[in-house]
């Protein structure tokens, strides 16, 4: 009698320690091709085109100088003459900035450390107000784009780590999901098998962590995330 019961103790403490115990994730696979994060770069005003200093596939840094408008010497030359006037007291702080902006609203600058993916117009070109000139792509911010089905969707939170790998490349990369689609999509054809191509998906970017210099936008990435097999209740 007494063995019976503790037996049924035993039982009745593995199944509550089962209900209980902490859910096991799985790893699921995703994917996508790589892409950067890019940057029109132009003039807020018109002009022609009077020099141009990068070509497509050109690494810049933040800072850099990339071209200016056929004014840009002598806004310039205005802003020189205004800021040493200002130094003897022959004018206001007011009129040194104004032509300070006069001289960089006739230059483009990138704004970040990259690589110039497009080169819009040529030398010599007149732009209108506005105009993109180059899209400068950020080297230090690189994601992958994957298209989780509905099903999944709400197991993928914001800040989770994911692990990702790159066609040529063997060592995986540290990445983090930074973006979640709030309205559903088809699956792209690009991605996915016909069967999968009616399927209701949400757009999910996983950023990479530390970018390496080798990686290259376009090319194909698995994405490893660990998701609960069911949600919790």
């Amino acid at each position: 009698m007494k063995k019976n019961l503790f037996i049924l103790l035993l039982l009745s403490c593995l199944a509550f320690s089962a209900c209980h115990s902490p859910q096991e994730d799985a790893l699921f696979q995703f994917s996508g091709t790589l892409e950067m994060t890019e940057h029109g770069v132009g003039f807020p005003m018109q002009g022609r085109l009077a020099a141009l200093y990068v070509e497509e596939g050109d690494n810049v840094q933040q800072g850099q100088l990339l071209g200016y408008l056929d004014h840009y010497e002598l806004a310039k030359k205005e802003y020189q003459r205004l800021d040493q006037l200002f130094k003897e007291g022959g004018t206001h702080q007011q009129a040194v900035e104004k032509a300070q902006q006069a001289m960089l609203d006739q230059q483009a600058i990138s704004p970040v450390d990259g690589v110039v993916l497009t080169k819009v117009h040529e030398t010599g070109e007149v732009l209108s107000s506005n105009n993109i000139l180059v899209i400068i792509g950020d080297r230090q911010s690189l994601w992958v784009r994957i298209f989780v089905p509905e099903g999944l969707i709400n197991r993928v939170k914001l800040g989770q780590s994911a692990q990702l790998r790159f066609d040529g490349l063997k060592e995986s990369f540290s990445g983090k999901v930074e973006f979640i689609a709030p309205q559903a999509e088809f699956t792209p054809r690009n991605v996915q098998t016909p069967e999968e191509r009616v399927t209701q998906t949400f757009a999910v970017k996983v950023y990479l962590e530390h970018p390496p210099q080798q990686l290259r936008p376009g090319v194909p990435a698995d994405v490893f995330l660990e998701l609960p097999q069911t949600l919790s209740q």
